[in-house]
């Protein structure tokens, strides 16, 4: 199930590129989320995992606003001018930004002693890497990889919103509802962006598996396996799929894999492992 999880994940950047094709970003975004909406509300209805959103309605609708609107919408739009391997790499710098937030907004998840602080230069160091040497001085992929880089920022500060005002909402309801919340806000935008040409079938393909397998099914089966085997051993989801991304679209794509994209890659990612492993506890 990890696998599975991870490989969706990864996959995923590839179907935005198609969807990109034919359709705005906006539109691919709406999409997104109202399939990934219909999938999930009827589970999250049947569990009753919305009626405890309504306790703080305020803090729920900044925290999915920050979670899936305003990510999903930075990382689309930024993906026109990266490649899908580039943009899954910047995306899976979010636990180093949850590290670094937690330092000021959540004490429980700081980084711990040597080892946390050494993770969090390594991470970042591999993050200016990849922006010297990947995406060097261009325009146009400096501004898609800061746009990818800020929704990784605001993936952050809605985990961290999440872990500190949203303990009493059941995952399942926060996660539909923040589909729900995307779908209802961008539908006057998609609505005035739809394309005046007929996309061409790989992209309607190719959004419709988005919204239904690569974000609805794959919420379903994220929460399942927190369930299952827990919250830490889920996350590791989280560093494989970097990898993946890199690895398909290569194979899928032909995109080029050169020395600084594998060492920013590794250095993320073992940043990442670093900065947020939990303390030693000494029996």
């Amino acid at each position: 199930m990890l696998i599975t999880l991870s490989v969706l994940w990864g996959t995923a950047y590839l179907l935005i590129a198609v969807a990109l094709q034919s359709f705005s970003p906006v539109v691919v975004v709406f999409g997104r989320a109202a399939l990934a909406a219909a999938v999930l509300l009827p589970l999250a209805w049947h569990r009753g995992a919305l009626q405890s959103l309504l306790r703080h309605p305020w803090w729920v609708l900044l925290t999915v606003l920050l979670q899936a609107t305003a990510p999903l919408l930075l990382l689309t739009y930024g993906q026109q001018w990266l490649s899908t391997g580039l943009t899954g790499i910047l995306i899976g710098a979010q636990p180093l930004f949850v590290a670094l937030l937690a330092v000021r907004f959540d004490p429980s998840e700081r980084p711990k002693g040597a080892a946390g602080l050494a993770g969090l230069l390594l991470g970042f160091a591999g993050l200016a890497l990849i922006f010297g040497v990947d995406i060097g001085g261009s325009a146009d992929p400096l501004l898609g990889g800061i746009l990818v880089t800020s929704a990784a920022l605001c993936y952050a500060m809605g985990s961290i919103l999440i872990h500190r005002k949203l303990t009493f909402a059941e995952p399942l309801g926060i996660a539909t509802s923040a589909m729900l919340v995307a779908t209802a806000t961008l539908f006057i935008p998609a609505s005035l962006s739809v394309p005046s040409q007929s996309p061409s079938m790989p992209s309607v393909l190719a959004l419709i598996a988005l919204g239904v397998v690569f974000t609805g099914f794959t919420l379903r089966l994220f929460y399942g396996l927190i369930a299952r085997v827990g919250p830490a051993k889920t996350t590791m989801a989280f560093y494989l799929s970097p990898g993946v991304t890199m690895i398909l679209g290569w194979l899928l794509l032909a995109e080029r894999i050169t020395w600084s994209t594998m060492f920013g890659l590794g250095a993320i990612v073992a940043g990442s492992v670093l900065a947020a492993r939990p303390p030693v506890v000494a029996v």
